[in-house]
């Protein structure tokens, strides 16, 4: 009786697999292009044909020997490793690290660990005897924390901080890295938002090194939930959605 109910159907079954492709839901985003220091959201012909996603590196040759430094990341604590069970540096109990990634931002030869770090607000110094401190005083959220970017890298025959931004005005998320425009140097793109907001994302930023620090090259004028870096083989594009 079964094999009589197969024979029957089995031609309904056979156009209903060969349906469950075209039935895929295809990714529906938004395209960015980077060039000339800025963001352009494409149109439909602009789209790249083919495209694949670009994951940020948690591994990265941060001391120049030729060999993999891993960045390993779990609970707000970060570990750079030999990708074994040696350990070359932990972030402090202080700091809350939330994302992660190795790239040589800074232009300098050599790879870093870039990481996005929330941490109790600390003004600036020279707010102690200025007329007019407490010029970043709202870069914090309800609990005191603010966010930063901090560079790991190698210094004086050890991996250390080598660099540390001021709290951020914008806290940051998604922080991802490429050399956007082509030009032979890495760019950082993040998504930037409020403390304390409860909407999920942000504007899409783009940021390079600029000798000592980052400098803003553009921001998006709309918000995206996540974006990420992708590239058809021959350059980078930005995908939000």
């Amino acid at each position: 009786m079964f094999s009589d109910f197969w024979a029957k159907f089995r031609w309904l079954f056979m156009l209903l697999a060969a349906a469950l492709p075209i039935l895929t839901p295809i990714p529906t985003g938004q395209y960015w292009q980077f060039e000339a220091d800025r963001l352009t959201l494409l149109n439909a012909a602009q789209k790249p044909a083919h495209s694949e996603f670009v994951l940020p590196s948690t591994s990265g040759d941060l001391d120049g020997d030729g060999q993999p430094e891993c960045l390993e990341l779990e609970s707000g604590s970060l570990r750079i490793t030999n990708c074994a069970s040696e350990n070359y540096w932990s972030s402090p109990q202080e700091w809350r690290v939330s994302e992660a990634l190795a790239a040589d931002v800074n232009h300098d030869g050599l790879e870093e660990a870039v990481l996005v770090v929330w941490r109790v607000f600390q003004p600036w110094p020279v707010d102690r005897f200025m007329p007019f401190g407490g010029r970043i005083l709202s870069h914090q959220n309800q609990e005191g924390q603010s966010c930063q970017v901090i560079l790991i890298g190698w210094k004086d025959g050890r991996l250390r901080e080598i660099w540390a931004g001021s709290a951020l005005a914008n806290p940051i998320s998604n922080l991802r890295a490429a050399d956007l425009n082509n030009d032979g140097l890495i760019e950082i793109a993040v998504l930037e938002a409020d403390y304390d907001s409860k909407v999920p994302g942000g504007r899409i930023t783009v940021w390079r090194w600029v000798g000592f620090g980052f400098s803003l090259l553009d921001r998006a004028e709309s918000s995206s939930q996540q974006f990420s870096i992708v590239r058809d083989g021959q350059k980078y594009w930005l995908f939000s959605r």
